[in-house]
């Protein structure tokens, strides 16, 4: 095939520089969390998954596991369709408006995954507002860093945490042009919190708009886990 080769070529070099992934093959145990079995190409044999994000064990909860049985039950599997074109399932409808309750919000809107809630929403900024410069914090997640680049528009990177450099930043831009500061809670690498007041501050007296990535802090943070 006349272009195979490039594709043979960019797998041997994602080998060559160690980047081939090969995803691990588990089966979890209900009421087990967070042990599973692992299988590999000569056998199987039990491990402690460390990395998940599921921190609370919700996916091995019986009322949660109870909920989603009713919902199949009544409602069957799938949607049928994308939302604007077949509609919206009752259930989600119903989070959106729990989720906006929660965070005493007038709205909230579901996406399939914080990944893609990122790309899409910090994406979408950038189109929006014309001129737009975006802050990102230098340890933000790789959706939030996606967003931003899709955006098109200028970005700037401070330090870790550092409101100080942030704020030398926001002087060294026209104060005419729109600004977003986009940062997280809770970071999930390294697990520390951000400055959110100070960055608010800061956002006031430059009149920015912030964007706060929460998705590490909901359900263990704040008043009735609605984060930090």
């Amino acid at each position: 095939m006349k272009h195979l080769k490039a594709f043979e070529d960019a797998l041997d070099a994602i080998h060559d520089e160690g980047r081939y992934r090969v995803f691990v093959d588990l089966q979890r145990h209900r009421g087990q969390f967070p042990r599973a079995t692992a299988r590999f190409e000569h056998g199987e044999r039990e491990i402690i998954v460390w990395c998940s994000n599921d921190y609370l064990g919700m996916g091995q909860d019986e009322d949660v596991l109870d909920a989603m049985h009713e919902a199949i039950d009544g409602f069957g599997a799938g949607s049928g369709g994308t939302r604007n074109i077949s509609g919206t399932t009752r259930y989600h409808v119903d989070l959106e408006r729990e989720l906006a309750s929660l965070h005493g919000k007038t709205g909230a809107l579901l996406f399939t995954s914080g990944y893609v809630a990122n790309d899409a929403t910090l994406s979408t900024l950038g189109k929006i507002l014309p001129g737009l410069i975006i802050y990102s914090d230098a340890l933000n997640h790789a959706s939030m860093i996606e967003g931003i680049r899709r955006s098109k528009g200028e970005y700037r990177v401070f330090k870790h945490n550092d409101v100080e450099h942030l704020r030398a930043l926001l002087e060294n831009d026209d104060p005419e042009r729109p600004k977003l500061i986009a940062f997280e809670s809770v970071y999930s690498m390294d697990g520390d919190i951000g400055p959110i007041k100070e960055i608010c501050d800061l956002a006031d007296e430059f009149n920015a708009l912030t964007y706060l990535d929460e998705v590490h802090a909901v359900g263990m943070y704040g008043d009735e886990g609605a984060g930090v």
